[in-house]
């Protein structure tokens, strides 16, 4: 009959086996990772604003522009006294390289042409002639005041990067806390499988008790109280089983969940949560490597607020623009293709011009200055409140960690005393030299016990994983 048995548990634990497959945290978190939406969402959104900061630097790219325009004049207007024109038909183009470089400095290279026919008007030298020209130009464009040595434009890049670093944080620190509660989900499901093995074998305990006073209340050497004690003891067990199953459903769902599947069945095996306090004996302590992503973002945000208010001040006040042109080929194209045909004025041009300009809103600059000032102002005093908050939890974590480390290493010293002590009452009972109320009371403070020690490491484990998530601690 035992071989018998032996081989039915034997089967039971193989298929068993076959069936669930082990699944490790690196395993779970990877497959969190290709399917859970919100975490997706997060990366995707992180990439979005990586993009957004290599955009930044379009402010010194390079761009080309290219123009055409047809002109079709037969108005007989003189372009020049000495010369009159019946008509004229004239197809001009453009086309360039800008630049705009760190010191502020604009450049564009590129050329003018035109191609077309102009007839002059009845006099000497009437007749039809061919317009042919292209003139290559370099222009040049610097700001005296606002951009020297690209001060505003400067700036505008350092507002806009800190402004993206700082959302790049923000979402760093929303993927951080998806993570974290990836892992306490696996954690938490393999703490509710531990506490339904654990029991089971309590039921199991309660109900050896209940089957050997019923025996000895048969034999009329127990009284009903200690056979109702018994039966007590029994229902308790399977209640708290109970509540174990419905605990366990409930971290299903939530492990399932971050897989996005509307189930509350799990057909692996996990890691054992138990193993897990052995990685924490010792002396071993937390160590920060790195401040919270938040309070990075809100310190982007102070650079932000003091680059904006930088930019501000350089873009609203006063400002005094060099500009100059350099056309290797032909006059100015405001002249008449006529007179450069009769002057034959293929030659260099250079033209170079000052311009000032100074806003007028003297009282509405003051009032818009304040609110910069009071956005830099107030980011400060966020970045600074975030971090004492940050430096207060971190202090916060390491308390929690040592003390539930000293408690760990007393609990476990309890639950091997009330081992201890339910084998001894057991062993009295069995002499009669002992109540079966006082044994149930020693298969209590041990369930307490052990439960304790659970949920110890489970605390344990909580803390290194947030350590781990926001401030990079590894043991």
């Amino acid at each position: 009959m035992k071989a018998l048995r032996f081989l039915f548990v034997s089967l039971f634990i193989f298929t068993g086996v076959a069936y669930c497959e082990m699944l490790t945290l690196n395993e779970y978190l990877d497959m969190v990772i290709k399917n859970n939406s919100e975490l997706r969402s997060a990366q995707l959104s992180i990439d979005a604003v990586n993009g957004k900061l290599a955009e930044i630097e379009k402010f010194y790219s390079y761009s080309l522009s290219a123009g055409v325009n047809y002109l079709d004049d037969r108005s007989g207007r003189p372009y020049n006294p000495s010369v009159r024109m019946d008509d004229m038909s004239k197809l001009s183009y453009d086309a360039g390289i800008s630049k705009q470089f760190a010191t502020g400095t604009q450049v564009s290279l590129g050329l003018n042409g035109s191609l077309g026919r102009y007839k002059y008007a009845p006099g000497p030298a009437a007749k039809d002639h061919d317009l042919s020209d292209i003139a290559p130009f370099v222009k040049l464009q610097q700001s005296l005041w606002k951009d020297i040595n690209g001060g505003s434009t400067k700036a505008g890049i350092a507002k806009s990067k800190a402004s993206a670093k700082s959302a790049l944080y923000l979402l760093e620190y929303k993927k951080q806390n998806i993570l974290l509660n990836v892992k306490l989900a696996y954690w938490n499901l393999s703490y509710a499988k531990t506490v339904i093995a654990f029991r089971k074998m309590s039921l199991t305990r309660a109900e050896k008790i209940l089957d050997w006073t019923t025996r000895r209340y048969n034999m009329d050497l127990a009284g009903k109280s200690d056979l109702l004690q018994s039966q007590i003891a029994v229902k308790l067990g399977k209640l708290n089983l109970k509540l174990a199953y419905e605990d366990e459903n409930k971290a299903n769902r939530v492990f399932n969940q971050h897989l996005n599947i509307k189930d509350d069945k799990i057909k692996y095996n996990l890691e054992n949560f138990k193993d897990k306090g052995n990685d924490f004996k010792g002396s071993k302590m937390l160590s920060k490597k790195g401040i919270r992503a938040d309070v990075l973002s809100s310190l982007e945000n102070v650079q932000s607020s003091l680059y904006d208010q930088i930019a501000h001040d350089k873009s609203s006040g006063a400002d005094l623009v060099l500009s100059g042109q350099f056309v290797l080929n032909g006059v100015e194209q405001a002249l008449s293709d006529a007179v450069q045909h009769i002057t034959n004025g293929d030659k260099p041009s250079y033209s170079i011009g000052l311009k000032y300009t100074l806003p007028l809103d003297f009282k509405l600059r003051k009032t818009v200055n304040q609110g910069y000032e009071a956005a830099k102002n107030s980011a400060q005093k966020s970045a600074e409140y975030a971090a004492i908050q940050e430096s207060n939890d971190w202090f916060q974590l390491v308390d929690n960690w040592n003390n539930a480390k000293l408690r760990l290493d007393l609990v476990i010293e309890i639950e091997k005393m009330q081992q201890q002590r339910q084998e001894e009452d057991k062993n009295l009972l069995r002499k009669g030299r002992t109540t079966t109320n006082l044994v149930l009371q020693s298969e209590q403070a041990l369930d307490d016990a052990t439960l304790n020690v659970l949920k110890n490491i489970l605390e344990l484990i909580q803390i290194y994983e947030k350590a781990s998530a926001f401030y990079g601690c590894q043991l």
